[in-house]
């Protein structure tokens, strides 16, 4: 009795260390590249105005580092509440740039509060539109590298093979179960996300309600607590869910894995403060062999210890690890 007991505080003891780990490296980081801004590779603003499904043209943003004659192209996909300019996505950039492969650094339907109008979780047909477009006819192979909710778009767009040439894509601390991450991210232990996420969407909302897309006024979206109250009150009458559960039952990627044929790389953390490895390890262990999975110990979320090596690639970092997984599946 007395190990028994013994082990169960080892093992408390660890789940702490692992949560306060997971913490540091999600804050940290973000903070960091807040006050000190990394370097940008070279790229030039990004704007199309392209229908929506309604008809309506709705402008999509972003940044574009091409490379001459290059016939492959990667597209970079930000998280819940970020933008193109965030640190992950310029580490992202920078490491494509050093593989010698064409980036587009692109803003999800809404992020940017230029398309008044909004995007989702599973929402894959702003992508399939854009690489439809004539100035990327040039391009015979593509890959999307996604974080957070932009890794789930990433998985999506792959299952649904949205485009015939897309080769690859990898997600990092994406969440596999809509409804699981909501409940994590609502918790009272996240609160502290769980604001950053809110005050991040509102700041976008007026210039959605504005576009007439949606039919809750800003003044009831300024009192929403939680992600839940947002998807029921945005997401679902927007784009014409049943309910709250419908959007996220029918919408998460996790069970859609074992289908998944184009080559695919996840990366997260079991220290992931907002996305709980549990809801990961049941769709990944039902993936099907074109999903690559690689757990990295101290990571947080989208953020990771600086000499990651997953195993590709001589320069480590994850981004640069992800990049050179990328750069293989593309030749």
């Amino acid at each position: 009795m007395v190990k028994q007991t013994s082990n169960l505080r080892i093992a408390r003891r660890n789940r702490g260390l692992t949560r306060v780990v997971g913490h540091l490296r999600t804050i940290g980081p973000a903070v960091t590249q807040k006050l000190i801004p990394q370097r940008c590779p070279p790229a030039k603003s990004w704007r199309k105005r392209i229908p929506n499904e309604r008809g309506e043209a709705i402008i999509h943003s972003g940044l574009f580092a091409d490379v001459p004659d290059s016939r492959k192209l990667v597209i970079l996909l930000h998280g819940m509440g970020g933008t193109v300019d965030r640190g992950y996505c310029v580490e992202a950039a920078v490491a494509a740039r050093r593989v010698n492969l064409p980036c587009l650094r692109l803003a999800l339907r809404g992020a940017d509060g230029l398309g008044r109008d909004m995007h989702h979780a599973g929402f894959t047909d702003d992508l399939q539109s854009i690489l439809e477009l004539r100035e990327f006819d040039r391009f015979e192979k593509v890959a999307l590298v996604g974080y957070s909710l932009g890794g789930h778009v990433s998985l999506s767009a792959a299952v649904e093979e949205i485009d015939e040439r897309l080769m690859a894509v990898a997600a990092l601390c994406p969440p596999l179960d809509l409804r699981a991450c909501q409940e994590a991210i609502d918790a009272p232990r996240a609160w502290l996300y769980r604001q950053y996420l809110l005050r991040a969407l509102k700041q976008t909302y007026p210039a959605i309600a504005r576009g007439g897309q949606v039919m809750v006024p800003p003044t009831r979206i300024d009192e929403v607590s939680t992600l839940r109250e947002w998807d029921a009150l945005t997401v679902v009458p927007r784009f014409g869910f049943d309910d709250v559960d419908h959007y996220y039952a029918t919408q998460s990627v996790g069970p859609k894995l074992a289908t998944m044929e184009t080559a695919a790389l996840v990366v997260s953390s079991p220290a992931d403060p907002m996305i709980p490895a549990d809801s990961l390890r049941g769709a990944l262990g039902r993936a099907s062999q074109s999903v690559a999975v690689r757990w990295v110990r101290d990571g947080g979320h989208v953020f990771f210890p600086p000499r990651v090596d997953l195993g590709f690639g001589e320069r480590l970092g994850v981004e640069n690890q992800v990049m050179a997984w990328v750069a293989d599946q593309l030749r």
